[in-house]
Order: structure tokens, then sequence, then C-alpha cells
């Protein structure tokens, strides 16, 4: 079962148990979502300081795939596999048992250090199987599956909520934690070939990270898809605040809204998928930063409106969200096209600007002086902006391998 895998066809079940590993993220952020204001009250903080736990996430998962990238083109995708969920695992027993908001925080930090060696891993090892045209079919149905993650997981952490502390979501993240490191024992294949391993010391892992980001074909690629897809964790970090206490809409219905967005970037990621036998990925990329762009105007729009009209909101987020299903997965084979030999390295440069593109957005939404709405807006916008920006005007950069 631990034999090298070289070019055999993909299954659903390698997809579903990548897609997994890559859905840490999106369960650890969104499903205790809805508990974010119990947890304040009982912490005695305000929401937006309890919602800073999302911020730690992010920044833990900035850092920890620049470590996790060069550790899995050396000793292979399956051993920091093991190492990641083991701490994964640990952290999340302690963040259910944080005596404190500041101790969760830590531990909110080390849970996504943890959790985002499955998220470098996934791309490496996509990148080792798989070419561009493959490698964005691929991910689109993995952000088609890992759509029910924010569809499910808000629904769950209402549901939990209800009848259990809020505690009780950090031990269900534990469970599914040890579930799926059964799962990568006995069905994750290695990838990486002991040929293909490299043996390189801190100082060269540095300079390859230089070399990436003075590569044209990755930089560009890299930073639009980096801050699009940030906006969609200043979403998540802003979702509570803004639906639950600014909309003042029930917590039950804030999960359904959240859901709602969710299978906007299903859908989305659907059509991508489809679409991809006929149009080059760039332009289905620069597609999808268009859709983004729309949502973010609408946002804008209505947050500096006299009165906020709610049904505007949902649909800027709508299409925020939705869009992703293009610029995600599309940016994401741009950016590992050429990375044969460092698709580790690659991935979790890409993830680590990604995530902390997303940190960033978390910090500042909780300083300007705005409504949670308005502050959304201007974040959005300064992101936006230049993302559709490299997407059309470079879009020679977004060099794609015949």
């Amino acid at each position: 079962m631990n034999q090298i895998s070289t070019n055999r066809p993909y299954t659903l079940g390698w997809v579903f148990l990548l897609t997994l590993l890559t859905a840490f993220s999106a369960l650890s952020t969104d499903m205790y979502l809805p508990a974010l204001p119990m947890m304040a009250e009982e912490y005695q903080v305000s929401t937006q300081t309890i919602a800073n736990t999302l911020g730690a996430y992010f920044l833990g998962l900035a850092f920890g795939q620049l470590i996790y990238g060069p550790l899995s083109d050396r000793y292979g995708r399956k051993p920091p596999l093991y190492f990641g969920l083991v701490i994964y695992i640990v952290t999340s027993l302690c963040c259910a048992v944080a005596p404190n908001d500041t101790i969760l925080l830590i531990f909110r930090v080390l849970q996504a250090f943890g959790g985002c060696a499955g998220v470098v891993i996934v791309r490496a090892a996509i990148r080792d199987r798989l070419d561009m045209k493959a490698s964005a079919q691929v991910f689109s149905t993995m952000l088609l599956a890992m759509g029910l993650a924010p569809i499910l997981a808000p629904t769950f952490g209402a549901l939990l909520i209800q009848y259990f502390h809020w505690s009780s979501i950090f031990y269900l993240l534990t469970a599914i934690g040890i579930v799926t490191l059964i799962l990568v024992h006995f069905y994750f294949d290695e990838t990486l070939k002991q040929t293909n391993r490299q043996n390189i010391s801190a100082r060269e892992i540095s300079k390859n990270y230089l070399s990436l980001f003075k590569d044209q074909s990755f930089a560009v690629p890299m930073f639009a898809g980096a801050m699009l897809y940030g906006t969609l964790y200043c979403y998540i970090s802003a979702s509570s605040n803004l639906f639950i206490n600014f909309l003042k809409i029930p917590e039950q219905q804030f999960a359904y809204l959240f859901g709602l967005n969710a299978f906007g970037l299903m859908l989305s990621a659907f059509i991508n998928r489809r679409l991809i036998r006929y149009f080059s990925v760039s332009h289905l990329f620069i597609l999808g930063a268009l859709i983004q762009i729309s949502g973010i105007f609408i946002i804008s729009i209505n947050a500096w409106s006299y009165t906020i009209n709610p049904y505007l909101t949902c649909l800027g987020l709508f299409l925020l969200v939705g869009g992703i299903g293009f610029t995600g997965p599309n940016s994401m084979a741009l950016v590992m096209q050429n990375q044969v030999k460092q698709a580790g390295l690659a991935s979790a440069l890409m993830g680590g600007v990604q995530f902390f593109c997303g940190f960033i957005m978390t910090i500042v939404l909780s300083f300007l002086p705005f409504n949670i709405l308005q502050n959304m807006s201007i974040i959005m916008l300064i992101t936006g902006l230049p993302s559709v920006y490299f997407a059309i005007y470079n879009h020679q950069s977004f060099v794609e391998l015949k």
C-alpha cells in the first residue's frame, strides 16, 4: 500500500482523501463560527476579539506551510503528514479545554501548524502525478467537494451549541483528525520517488524561495490568486459579526446563509471543471477574477449607502465566494505548472502567501473604525482591484504548458 505511485489514473477515492486533508482549514474555521458570540461571552471579550482566533489560525497556516514544503521535498509526502496530523489532534484537544482567550489563541496557531501539512502535501502530490490540465480538473473536483464543508460545518456547529458546550466542536475536530490519520496510514500512497527527493540546506531553501519570487510565471498568478483567495478569509473572519451582530440574523439562519455562499463556490467549481475542456486555464482565472470584483463592487456600494440592503449584501457575498470556484483551482494550476522538482516548496510558498494575506486582512479588519460591512469593503477593494489588474494586464505572464 505504501509503494510509489507513478502515472496511475487518479480515482475518486484518492481525490476524496486529498479533499479531506485539505478540508481541515475549512472545518477548523467554519464549524465554530456560530459559537463565536457564545465564546466571547464566556471569556468576557468582544466577538471581534474572539474572532481574532481565526487570524491566529491563518497565521499558523501561513508559516507552517513554509516548513512542510521543504520537508516533503526531502523526506517524501507521507512522513510530514504523520507529523502534522498528530500535532493537529493534540492541539484540537487543547483548544477544547483552553481556560481563556489568550491560551485559545496560542493553541489555534499550533492547531493550524499541524493542519496545514495536508494543504501543502496535497498540492505537491497532485503535481507529482498530473499535468496542468488534469491538475486544474482535480483542484476543481476538490473545491466542489470542499464546498460541502462551509455548508455543513456551521450547521453542525450551530447544532452542537444548541445541546452542548462550544468545546464539543473542538472535540469533534479531534475525532476527525484521528480518523484522517488512520486513513492516511492505510490509503495514502507516497507520490515522490526516492530519486526526486532533495537533500538541501536551509540556505539553499531560502535561495529557492527567492528564485520563485523572481519567476514571473510563478509570482504573478501566485499574488493574484492569493489576494483573491484572501478575500474569502476576510469574509469568514467577519461573517459571524456581520450576520449575527450587525444584520441581527439568528445563528441557525446564519448557518444557512453561509452554506448558500458555499453552494455558489461549489457551483462555479463544477462549471469550471466543465469549461476547462474548452478554454485555457488563464482565461478561466480571469473570468473568476471579474466575478469576484463584481461582488466586491456590490458589497462596497451597499456598505456606503444610506440604507444597507441585506439582500444586496448577500448577492455581493455570493459572487465574491462563488468566483473562487474559478480563481482558486486555476491560479493553483498556473502556479504549479513548472514546479516539477520543487513542487513541495512551490506549494508551500503559494499557500503561505495565500494565508498570510488572509491573516493581514483579518488583523486590519479589527482596526478599521467603520462598521463591519464598510471595513470589509475597504479591505476587499484594496486587494481585489490589483488582483484583477494582474489577471488581465499580465495575461501573457501566465505561460501555459501545452
